[in-house]
């Protein structure tokens, strides 16, 4: 039998108020009144209960799943090759892939589309290039970009082809912010070369 919980207190609700159709009564506990629209298929036990497959025993000469050798199988895995009936069979793409393989994808983390976050780098690089820029009025913070110029510069050619984001997003924020570490390491190259030519002088 089902069981629906005051939704002030999180309590049980006693079994004659689903029997009566889930009509208003006050809480046991709290002494709030519920009410609720019940559907008839809640107050069934079998609501609860997946349905019930339908048999497909391998015929002879038909092959056999290979998880389950009471049905006949009806296709083959794309990454371990085993041949397995509907029931293990997870359409993943253009792939077919049996439920062990599909698990082994995902704990794995081996298929980029089971991915539930990445690093966005493009906002890195172009955080790690606008820092000297924000930091410019704090004059003890000018270091910055001797640390940060050549990361950005780094991290943006290391993840140019890296995927970007779950939702289709552009190369802009990676550009800009190589392009603003590439002219803040060569503003700091020709700083220094002004300061060694005029040494030389």
């Amino acid at each position: 039998m089902a069981v629906v919980r005051c939704a002030f207190c999180n309590q049980p609700l006693p079994p004659e108020w689903l029997a009566g159709g889930g009509t208003a009564t006050p809480c046991r506990v709290c002494g709030r009144t519920t009410q609720a629209t019940l559907f008839p298929a809640l107050l069934k036990d079998s609501a609860a209960k997946p349905p019930l497959l339908p048999a497909d025993p391998p015929m002879e000469g038909d092959a056999a799943c290979f998880y389950n050798p009471e049905r006949r199988a009806t296709k083959a895995c794309h990454h371990c090759g085993v041949l397995i009936s509907d029931l293990w069979a997870a359409q993943w793409g253009q792939e077919t892939v049996c439920l062990k393989c599909l698990d082994h994808l995902r704990d794995k983390s081996k298929d980029t589309r089971f991915n539930s976050k990445r690093i966005l780098w493009d906002n890195v690089v172009l955080g790690l290039g606008l820092a000297p820029i924000i930091t410019l009025p704090l004059v003890i913070f000018y270091w910055i970009g001797f640390i940060t110029a050549p990361t950005a510069l780094i991290l943006g050619l290391w993840h140019w082809n890296s995927p970007r984001s779950l939702v289709p997003r552009g190369r802009w924020r990676l550009v800009v912010g190589l392009l603003l570490s590439f002219l803040q390491i060569a503003g700091v190259l020709g700083f220094f070369l002004s300061l060694w030519f005029g040494w030389l002088k």
